[in-house]
């Protein structure tokens, strides 16, 4: 809906603008808008196809089950009433209120469609996938992680005791954040709604959560750091190697645009690629560690300097307290003298420091 308006603003600006070129004797100018017209009237004709089809789609979502009488019920549109909060227009029935779960005045996204936004997420770059992510369900209290610098298991030689022990821990203090967005949909449909919330909750919900999750993960990062002095991916490499065995196996290594640019295209003295960085499932590795790009306005390095990396672990380094559940509800913001609905997602999620040993930086 939302893109079929901004297509149909498009078409009214072109139109208005061509009968300026006309109106100055400008052929040219007024041929070129001509075809951008007919390429944007193209546009909203599929538009409204799409728009068609999903309406189709969204009403057969409630099909009878067959032998019972009874209709299969859809959490999304059962939630997307509850949050339109309009009785007269959309009631909302004993079945349709039985499947909605709350959490105060919010609705609670099903768990089918929290997961295909976590999957959602992965695929706009979150780092958050590869932290110690720990369930838990109180915004705050404080979460065991096991305390490496005082737990050693001794050598027993034959014939000896064992000495009982206990697994020695720090409780750590977390505190859930509400991470989350407001937008305003423009439909009066509870079908045209329930596309526009899956909409914003897909695209825009996720693609906000994944660069909160890598500013807040990064700063943990950023602030924990052990500083490496090297001049090339030799030292990288060593840096690499001398990873303790019991995180060398989570190791991945971060980089800004430039440094992956660096490590691709690195050549050897006859100008014949070293093809250093490969890929497989879509995912690039280097020296046989998972190599991640961040946005350079993310991870940008020192004054002088244009590549930065980091070797860590993040499953070591940053602990994820995340409440399992997304809640979408009518906002109570101002703006509601319109015909428009405030919607508001939120959820609530805290990153707290680990064991920060294996975090170690190089910039040249």
């Amino acid at each position: 809906m939302a893109k079929l308006l901004a297509l149909r603003e498009e078409l009214r600006q072109k139109t208005e603008e061509m009968g300026k070129k006309i109106e100055a004797r400008d052929l040219e100018g007024a041929k070129t808008i001509k075809s951008e017209i007919e390429k944007t009237k193209g546009l909203i004709s599929l538009a409204e196809e799409q728009e068609t089809r999903e309406k189709e789609y969204l009403k057969n979502k409630q099909v009878p089950i067959p032998g019972t009488g009874k209709k299969e019920i859809s959490e999304m549109r059962s939630i997307t009433k509850l949050i339109l909060n309009n009785p007269e227009k959309y009631p909302i029935s004993e079945e349709e209120r039985a499947v909605i779960k709350t959490d105060g005045n919010a609705a609670v996204l099903p768990k089918q469609f929290i997961k295909e936004l976590i999957e959602l997420r992965t695929g706009f770059g979150s780092l958050r996938g590869y932290c110690d992510v720990i369930p838990v369900t109180k915004d705050e209290g404080t979460m065991p992680v096991i305390d490496l610098a005082q737990n050693e298991l001794k050598e027993i030689a034959e014939g000896d005791n064992i000495v009982e022990g206990s697994l020695v821990t720090t409780d750590i203090p977390f505190k859930c954040a509400k991470h989350g967005l407001i937008q305003t949909l423009s439909s009066e449909l509870v079908e045209d709604a329930e596309i526009q919330i899956e909409n914003v909750c897909k695209k825009n919900f996720t693609e906000l959560s994944a660069r909160l999750d890598n500013e807040k993960i990064l700063k943990v990062v950023k602030e924990n750091a052990t500083a490496v002095v090297g001049e090339g991916y030799g030292d990288l490499n060593n840096v690499m190697d001398k990873a303790l065995p019991s995180y060398k196996h989570s190791l991945i290594t971060l980089t800004n645009l430039t440094g992956y640019a660096y490590l691709k295209n690195l050549k050897d003295n006859q100008d014949r690629p070293l093809n250093l960085v490969t890929e497989k499932d879509g995912k690039y590795y280097y020296n046989s560690k998972e190599l991640l790009t961040v946005d350079d306005a993310l991870l940008a390095p020192a004054e002088g300097k244009t590549k930065i990396f980091y070797s860590l672990s993040l499953k070591e380094a940053v602990k994820v307290a995340e409440r399992s559940k997304i809640t979408v509800a009518k906002s109570g913001e101002a703006g509601f003298t319109t015909d428009t609905t405030k919607l508001r997602v939120l959820e609530r999620v805290g990153f707290v420091k680990g064991v920060t040993r294996s975090i170690k930086k190089l910039e040249f």
